[in-house]
């Protein structure tokens, strides 16, 4: 089975860090395994938003680090650690916060990637989608909707 590559473009009046933590939550509910790539930075305000974007929600999560018990359906992995990724072989779902494509995954693997609306934000997704498209990931474009979740 193919791996998926899920291209989400979100509207100008939407901040990416809470789609993302709203989208985690969606995918919590439907008992997917997740891992979040973003740089280190990100992923402290990724981890503090967890905690706090919605008041009676607890979403069990972790920054990966170096030799750490994978013991949580959801993973913060920085890209310092990508190379790590095959540990996570239970996790079917990456949500890709990183500006490179990720090709050296295992097949069925289903790939989230948010784009914003800024001009930077767009070119770093085309790109991204034309290197899935070279690796034969199956495509799909949404516009992210948060009602729909």
């Amino acid at each position: 089975m193919k791996s998926v590559a899920n291209f989400y473009s979100i509207e100008i009046n939407y901040d990416i860090k809470l789609c993302i933590c709203k989208f985690i939550k969606y995918l919590y509910k439907k008992d997917k395994n997740i891992i979040v790539i973003d740089s280190s930075a990100m992923l402290k305000e990724l981890d503090r938003l967890l905690w706090s974007f919605e008041q009676n929600s607890f979403l069990p999560h972790k920054i990966y680090n170096n030799g750490d018990m994978i013991d949580t359906p959801i993973i913060l992995l920085s890209i310092q650690n990508l190379d790590k990724l095959s540990l996570f072989d239970k996790y079917d779902c990456i949500i890709n916060n990183y500006d490179n494509a990720l090709l050296k995954i295992k097949n069925g693997i289903n790939i989230y990637e948010f784009v914003d609306t800024n001009e930077s934000s767009k070119s770093i997704s085309r790109n991204k989608f034309l290197e899935y498209k070279k690796n034969d990931f199956t495509l799909i474009h949404n516009k992210y909707n948060e009602q729909a979740l």
